[in-house]
């Protein structure tokens, strides 16, 4: 780590009341800053194989709910609901995804999956039990250099709504990248097979008068960077949410005053990530040094379910 970086680091560590949350991201030895290398070196990521990806979409289906409730309850199983699911859909639904599977990887190159999660290892960070949670992507390339990368929707019971609310600059920026990722460079048949695939109601936590459910389906994005690719469809998911933004801590307490003017005054490129599994994730909020290097604040993000 270069001396200026370090010194900025002692200021911040001074300054935040979870030094143990302070974030560094040491350009040279970990290269560039993305979402997609973020989420690598959290531990966040598993090669897995396409096949299994495909099962797993279709398994989310099948349960009704993010994961399966074998051994607990927290909504009613699909046996219980009425909500027009029936054995003809999901036969349907079923050979739809085997032709997926079939122009994925006659259409794509370099096809890979990845499983996404938060390590059980970090589940020391949050106070409450959690139910293991992941979600799977699939990213390959056109024979024309662009990237593709799909991913299943995911639910968010653990962003606060300032993160769902980016400024009108940022707010712009994301909608017209979601757009040209959305509309460009996805193979014909590719798209007809997702249009046959329309969304479908799942739940959330719903006992308990939480009442929480979400669409379920097949998000994708394209771009000339794998990395972009990942992190367009990852907001597609919902599971991403990208704030540039000033950071401002209002309380009074604990230097919060003198944190929002740190970050506002040594940090420039300041962001606002939101990485939400489910009912855990994490916030980084962060800024880049005038050495090149990252350095922010990591906080974890949790659901307490209390029916």
């Amino acid at each position: 780590m270069k001396p200026e970086t370090e010194q900025l680091l002692r200021t911040l560590e001074v300054l935040n009341e979870h030094p143990s949350r302070i974030f560094v991201w040491e350009a040279e030895e970990q290269g560039e800053f993305t979402v997609w290398n973020l989420a690598l070196a959290e531990g966040f990521v598993s090669l897995t194989d396409v096949d299994v990806a495909l099962a797993h979409w279709q398994a989310v289906e099948h349960w009704g709910t993010p994961e399966d409730q074998t051994d607990h309850e927290y909504a009613p199983p699909r046996d219980e609901r009425e909500d027009g699911w029936n054995a003809e859909i999901e036969a349907k639904r079923a050979e739809l995804y085997q032709q997926l599977s079939q122009f994925l990887k006659a259409d794509l190159q370099d096809l890979q999956a990845f499983i996404l999660s938060v390590p059980k290892r970090n589940y020391k960070d949050f106070q409450w039990e959690h139910y293991y949670f992941c979600f799977y992507i699939i990213i390959g390339k056109t024979n024309d250099e662009k990237w593709l990368c799909f991913s299943q929707t995911v639910p968010d019971q653990v962003s606060s709504p300032h993160s769902k609310q980016q400024n009108s600059e940022s707010s712009e920026v994301t909608d017209i990248k979601l757009l040209n990722a959305k509309t460009l460079g996805l193979p014909s048949k590719i798209h007809s097979i997702l249009l046959e695939l329309p969304p479908i109601t799942l739940y959330g936590y719903y006992y308990g008068g939480y009442d929480y459910t979400y669409e379920h389906q097949i998000v994708h994005a394209t771009a000339t960077q794998k990395s972009l690719a990942i992190e367009l469809a990852l907001q597609a998911a919902g599971m991403l949410t990208v704030e540039k933004t000033n950071f401002e801590y209002a309380l009074n307490k604990y230097n919060s005053r003198k944190l929002s003017q740190f970050f506002n005054s040594k940090l420039s490129e300041r962001t606002l990530y939101s990485l939400s599994f489910w009912d855990i994730g994490y916030t980084y909020e962060i800024g880049q040094a005038p050495t090149g290097e990252w350095l922010g604040i990591q906080s974890p993000l949790e659901f307490e379910y209390n029916p």
